[in-house]
């Protein structure tokens, strides 16, 4: 029992091609995730020509909810950023479309080190994320420096499901999973305007981050 419960933890913070890494893509984020990520690109008011980037983004729900805003004729464009290869080979193959059409570039990186240029991004989110992050200051200063003025930042997660996993011992590797230590990360970082909300309810309840960044968003 203990090898699988670090095998799903394991899995949950870097997800593998194996039969666990299977298990946690189908059951837990194109199942359990879809609609916190559908939540997350909401929350951010997408126009269609915003650069949008999603930390972490798994299977990639999120990417394609996100390119839902941008026409493919806008001049909007959606970035995704993902530790683990498996999880980029996955997405890569469900949103080939929008990869060959230039609407959609997915990277292969860290949260802490992100490779795009300073004032880069229009929106930026992620998702049951932010607790595996190495260092959760300089994760939210990395999400600062790379967001535009006028920008804004959205996280989402159901709390209830991530403090259930810590408690049974299937999420082993979530170093901070309160929240209000998250929205601390990001007032430290220079965010302004940070607030949570509440949509749903019992266990399905979805909690929502957001943030922006001092200055006038950008137009077109």
């Amino acid at each position: 029992m203990q090898y699988i419960k670090r095998a799903v933890s394991q899995n949950l913070k870097l997800p593998t091609a194996g039969p666990i890494g299977w298990l946690v893509k189908e059951l837990i984020f194109l199942r359990i995730n879809d609609p916190i990520e559908v939540q997350a690109a909401k929350l951010l008011n997408i126009q269609p020509h915003h650069n949008v980037l999603e930390v972490g983004f798994g299977p990639g729900v999120g990417l394609k909810e996100a390119l839902g805003y941008i026409g493919k004729d806008d001049p909007g464009k959606v970035y995704g950023l993902e530790l683990s290869p498996q999880m980029v080979h996955v997405a890569t193959k469900r949103l080939q479309p929008y990869i060959a059409s230039g609407k959609l570039q997915l990277t292969v990186g860290d949260a802490v080190n992100l490779p795009y240029p300073d004032g880069s991004m229009d929106r930026i989110f992620h998702v049951n994320c932010f607790y595996f992050w190495d260092d959760l200051h300089q994760g939210c200063r990395e999400l600062y420096r790379f967001l535009s003025p006028g920008g804004a930042v959205a996280s989402t997660m159901n709390r209830t499901i991530v403090e259930k996993s810590v408690d049974g011992g299937l999420n082993m590797y979530a170093r901070q999973t309160d929240p209000a230590e998250y929205m601390k990360a990001l007032d430290m970082a220079g965010f302004v305007g940070i607030k949570e909300e509440e949509f749903g309810e019992g266990r399905s309840k979805i909690y929502g981050y957001t943030a922006s960044k001092e200055g006038e968003d950008r137009k077109d």
